[in-house]
């Protein structure tokens, strides 16, 4: 009976709305695994490391992961211009977006590799993250390689952006849980032959990824992404000036997110302790399961926008957006479930093995509550590319966030990093999201909200 109400409501609609409703339940059902792995991941870790050494591995991760950022907005890029060319059904500049996106995300990260090392080995870490269970030398080893695997990770994740071109999303978010699952397995071998390794920890938190998108592309480019394979024959400069045309706005939009979320763990290690950003990292998963459901149900719509807006049916986008407002609802109420539940969940998932204050889980609730609402509309803008009023509003959010972050944290803890995510990223971006939605669906957007 369930299986029939499901198979009529994805035939239901237009062509475009079948491939994101098969899109969105296929990532649903694919988030609920990685959200089952996310959980089981958190004790398994602390029972192979303490909290603080796990929450310097949860550290050094946010910091390493701020190298994504040097990609310019080229991944994002990619995504759009690729949607526009398989669109119009020309696939040979396809071809060449995708290989030219390759080989220059490869000089990219391959130059910051070159840069950052040296920088990395003359750090201080012990007083950067705030502690002393770890010798400085081994924490520099432990940076240098999830450097290194992030670099690379980096590069393999070009095929996600390919998938979601295509409206495949399902499929490119099928990787991460894959990913745990084998970090699962990992760490439980590893529990049989040593304890407490960080850099073991380092190893098997972040080289599965690696090996699940090397194999993915390989066999991708062979079969279905044929047609679009990265070649160096492909290479094509003018291409790159097409990917960031856009691509540089999405990446001054991606600096702002990347400044303030992983940022968090740094100044939670380095101005309270170490165990506290592993707090932080567990209440993250935990508030932000149901927000995880809504952004793989989301992640469709960013290509089936671009080609509705292409194709100038507004009247789909529109009808989109009032279906997902109604799914956020239900979203908001779950969240406040969570809430409720909290201390029960908290009590059998890790015990007494991290502090999670109360300040702390209400934070989080209003931010990721907040955030289902800002989701829609941001796809939206996204999907149609009219990102100048996102770059702009993410230089305010970048000059905004330290100064705030640090008085607050001091003030408050580690809930006072969520207070300032709320106060600088979240409530502007849901108010000016919103109101530029209205404005380009109801053709009124002009300057700096129409380009």
């Amino acid at each position: 009976m369930l299986a029939n109400k499901i198979k009529q409501f994805v035939s239901s609609g237009s062509e475009r709305s079948q491939t994101v409703k098969k899109n969105a339940i296929g990532a649903i059902i694919i988030k609920v695994l990685s959200v089952v792995i996310d959980f089981a991941k958190v004790p398994i870790l602390l029972s192979y490391l303490d909290s603080e050494r796990y929450g310097l591995y949860v550290t050094i991760a946010s910091i390493v992961y701020w190298t994504h950022n040097f990609d310019f907005g080229l991944g994002a890029g990619l995504r759009y211009k690729l949607t526009a060319a398989i669109s119009s059904a020309d696939l040979q500049y396809g071809k060449r977006l995708v290989s030219t996106a390759y080989y220059s995300m490869s000089a990219i990260m391959g130059l910051l590799l070159i840069l950052l090392i040296p920088i990395i080995v003359f750090l201080d870490w012990n007083t950067l993250l705030n502690t002393t269970v770890v010798t400085n030398q081994e924490l520099i080893i432990c940076v240098i390689v999830v450097l290194i695997v992030f670099i690379v990770q980096f590069i393999l994740e070009l095929i996600t952006y390919v998938l979601q071109a295509y409206q495949k999303a399902a499929l490119s978010s099928l990787f991460k849980p894959l990913a745990n699952l084998a970090t699962l397995i990992v760490v439980f071998v590893l529990k049989s032959i040593s304890h407490n390794s960080l850099l073991y920890a380092c190893l098997a938190m972040t080289l599965p990824i690696v090996i699940v998108l090397l194999i993915s592309n390989i066999f991708l480019y062979a079969k279905s992404c044929k047609e679009v394979s990265p070649t160096m024959s492909q290479y094509d400069k003018h291409c790159l000036r097409d990917i960031y045309s856009l691509g540089l706005k999405f990446f001054v939009s991606q600096s702002a997110n990347l400044i303030v979320f992983q940022s968090a763990a740094f100044f939670i290690s380095h101005f309270v302790n170490p165990s506290e950003a592993a707090s932080y990292n567990t209440a993250f998963t935990y508030f932000g399961a149901i927000v995880v459901f809504n952004t793989m149900m989301l992640l469709p719509l960013s290509a089936a926008i671009t080609d509705a807006y292409i194709k100038n049916d507004y009247s789909w986008l529109t009808s989109s957006i009032k279906r997902i407002n109604k799914v956020s609802l239900l979203l908001t109420v779950a969240s406040i479930v969570l809430l409720a539940i909290s201390p029960i969940v908290f009590k059998y998932w890790i015990g007494d093995k991290l502090d999670i204050s109360w300040l702390l889980r209400i934070t989080m609730s209003i931010y990721f509550i907040l955030n289902i609402w800002t989701t829609p509309y941001s796809s939206f803008i996204s999907g149609v590319g009219k990102m100048q009023m996102a770059m702009v509003l993410a230089i305010f959010k970048m000059v905004l966030y330290i100064p705030i972050a640090i008085l607050m944290v001091k003030a408050f803890g580690t809930p006072g990093i969520m207070m300032s995510i709320i106060l600088v990223n979240t409530i502007p971006n849901n108010i000016l999201y919103t109101l530029q939605y209205k404005k380009i669906v109801n053709k009124t957007a002009a300057g700096i909200w129409n380009k």
